[in-house]
């Protein structure tokens, strides 16, 4: 019997072991389903950029709707829905964003060259709301009623046309 017949009896099981042991591995780290509408938005402990105390769960369950946007100053598609955001906040709907990832410094630079229109910005440095959310990816905007709850989810870059499906949303959390 040839020396390299033995250690072939071994390969084929122990790779085919090692395989079965990744697909185990990466079928166990798929993410989350992401939450479900009806369901309450995960509580904030975030740090303000402004400076100002943090927006808390709270202040999600203070009686009006509230557009939740999370984007980052390095995500290309949160530059594009800028003008999008600032529309439905001229037209009195409020929006928390939470930027991900992000610096203090690079998220004022990102709402400066953007005109973005926020009346809370959130820092989410280390994806806290993000995980807890399961987001699959920023931008993304999700649509809490006054008491909290989860109530539309958007994802991707708004575009003008999905405007209207926003403000139906909004409406119907009212």
């Amino acid at each position: 019997m040839s020396p390299w017949r033995r250690p072939r009896r071994i390969v084929a099981p122990v790779a085919l072991g090692l395989a079965l042991v990744l697909l185990g591995y990466r079928w166990s780290q798929r993410p989350a389903e992401p939450l479900s509408i009806g369901e309450p938005f995960p509580a904030l402990a975030l740090a303000s950029l402004e400076g100002t105390p943090p927006l808390t769960d709270v202040g999600l369950r203070a009686g009006h709707v509230t557009l939740v946007n999370l984007f980052a100053s390095w995500c290309v598609p949160c530059r594009a829905e800028a003008p999008q955001l600032a529309e439905l906040h001229d037209a009195g709907i409020v929006i928390v964003g939470i930027a991900v990832r992000d610096t203090p410094a690079d998220a004022a630079r990102f709402i400066a060259s953007t005109d973005s229109e926020f009346d809370h910005v959130e820092l989410d440095p280390h994806e806290t709301v993000q995980a807890a959310l399961h987001s699959s990816g920023i931008p993304e905007t999700w649509v809490v009623d006054g008491r909290g709850i989860i109530r539309a989810r958007f994802r991707g870059d708004l575009h003008a046309a999905d405007l209207p499906a926003v403000r139906a949303a909004v409406a119907a959390a009212s």
